[in-house]
């Protein structure tokens, strides 16, 4: 597994208009180019600009609830490829037992952004779908909203 961070949120033109990618980099400078919905690019994205909205949105309330039962998120994996569909999970201590909840990328990394927890990405999977720069079609989200 290698350490990821999340390298931006971007939006990629196409004939149809544009859809939303989260980025990684991992630490051997890979990247991983994940798309996403717009809600959880958006949520992506106000985590990292550290907008902080007036009610706690859903990445929000997954955090708050993780912590009320005593539970911390120790980490996020990015671990599978599988048909053009990527798969995450969640690994949360809670007291002395350590749970793994099935996840989408997007929401587990939405998550990690928000309680600043470490992102991994196993090797097969930036193997099979990393890139070393990002392709000109993306623009950076903040330019769109």
């Amino acid at each position: 597994m290698l350490v990821a961070e999340v390298f931006g949120v971007f939006a990629e033109k196409s004939v149809l208009g544009f859809s939303p990618v989260v980025a990684l980099r991992a630490e051997d400078g890979r990247i991983l180019p994940i798309y996403i919905g717009i809600s959880e690019a958006l949520s992506i994205y106000s985590a990292i600009k550290g907008d902080v909205p007036p009610r706690p949105m859903t990445h929000d309330l997954l955090a708050d609830v993780i912590s009320k039962l005593n539970g911390r998120v120790e980490k996020i994996v990015i671990d599978d490829l599988i048909d053009n569909t990527f798969y995450a999970r969640l690994v949360i201590k809670q007291n002395d037992k350590t749970i793994e909840v099935d996840s989408r990328p997007s929401d587990s990394i939405a998550l990690a952004v928000r309680i600043k927890c470490p992102i991994f990405v196993e090797k097969e999977v930036l193997d099979e779908a990393g890139i070393d720069e990002l392709p000109n079609t993306y623009v950076d989200l903040g330019q769109m909203v």
